[in-house]
């Protein structure tokens, strides 16, 4: 049993239950996998080549990044293309199984975020409850022409969604692999000796990687609940939504200061203000507008643990081995001393 998902003890020693478990949970952690390794490690690459300027696509360049960024484009296409693992993300995270399990997961990130505050966790959390409202509203709402949002040949919906999921799965496998090396590495003598520093800085790396994974789930879930909508528009169903200039002036001497909140005022002779239409309404997302809100408000510390990182990252120099092309001067060669255990060049 895994010890993020406690709520599978009383079941586990069944096997076809635990075959179903797994099942529901290999059929979408086996195409994220790819998508997100393949697709993000790319991206990754080309900011690494970036970085190093016109050096960088040289065979002379420290870790050989030319060649690994190349081997990155291949490596997204063989084994399966990036649109195949989204095309079968799209029917097996939809599975009642997996959902369950993605519910008990969220729950553990909570869990973990009572314990590991700075790993970032309550963030991804909040990003995975938007994520499976949103997968609900889409699976019920339609678009402005009364067609279904979520169906197979309906990609434009599937497939961000499909993405915003390798997101949140990458970030929590990430949180988990930080809490096993803390749980268990007071027994590995390599790091021992420095394993509170090691475990600070890489929950911080975790707290950076859940913000922007909350980011990115933010930005693709308000497109696709808010982004098949009409935009109203100044005829007369847009216009009848909107308060006159007579109008407000009453309701003032009853409610005073309500004019405050009025978007869109018609002047008497009916003229409105010039932009495309009244300002849009969130009738029937109210409680995603609430975890939009909650998610900005969950972000905060991760800026804070990405300067912290920065500073540690920039107190740690690799040694260079002979066989290595690492062209540096002595002095950047000494290794500095950090919190971090050193790690040898191979």
């Amino acid at each position: 049993m895994r010890p993020d998902n406690p709520a599978r003890t009383g079941i586990e020693r069944d096997p076809l239950v635990e075959f179903v478990l797994k099942d529901a949970e290999a059929n979408v952690l086996c195409p994220a996998t790819k998508l997100w390794n393949t697709g993000h490690g790319a991206n990754v690459m080309r900011e690494a080549v970036s970085l190093m300027g016109g050096y960088g696509i040289t065979e002379d360049c420290p870790g050989f990044l030319a060649g690994k960024w190349m081997d990155a484009q291949l490596e997204a296409t063989y084994e399966g293309p990036e649109a195949v693992q989204r095309r079968q993300l799209t029917i097996t995270m939809t599975s009642e199984v997996f959902l369950a399990q993605f519910r008990a997961w969220t729950a553990a990130m909570r869990r973990i975020a009572s314990t590991n505050p700075g790993s970032g966790a309550c963030t991804l959390a909040s990003a995975m409850q938007m994520w499976l409202w949103t997968l609900n509203h889409l699976q019920k709402a339609t678009d402005a022409a009364g067609n279904k949002l979520y169906h197979g040949q309906r990609q434009g919906v599937t497939f961000p969604m499909a993405d915003a999921l390798c997101w949140l799965l990458a970030s929590r496998c990430q949180i988990l692999d930080v809490l096993e090396l803390e749980r268990r590495g007071a027994s590995d003598p390599a790091v021992a000796d420095s394993l509170t520093g090691t475990v600070q800085f890489l929950s911080d790396l975790c707290h950076v990687q859940a913000a922007q994974a909350a980011g990115e789930v933010g930005r693709i879930c308000a497109e696709l609940v808010f982004g098949y909508n009409r935009h109203p528009a100044w005829d007369d169903e847009g216009i009848s939504c909107c308060f006159s200039a007579c109008e407000l002036a009453e309701y003032e001497e009853t409610m005073p200061g309500i004019s405050a909140f009025a978007t869109d005022v018609l002047s008497v002779d009916g003229r409105h203000p010039r932009k495309a239409g009244p300002c849009a309404g969130c009738a029937g997302a109210e409680s995603f507008m609430q975890l939009q809100n909650k998610l900005s408000r969950c972000l905060s510390g991760s800026r804070l643990a990405k300067d912290r990182a920065a500073q540690t990252v920039s107190a740690v120099m690799i040694p260079e081995a002979l066989d290595y092309p690492l062209r540096a001067s002595s002095a950047s060669r000494a290794a500095v001393s950090t919190q971090l255990p050193r790690r040898r060049a191979t």
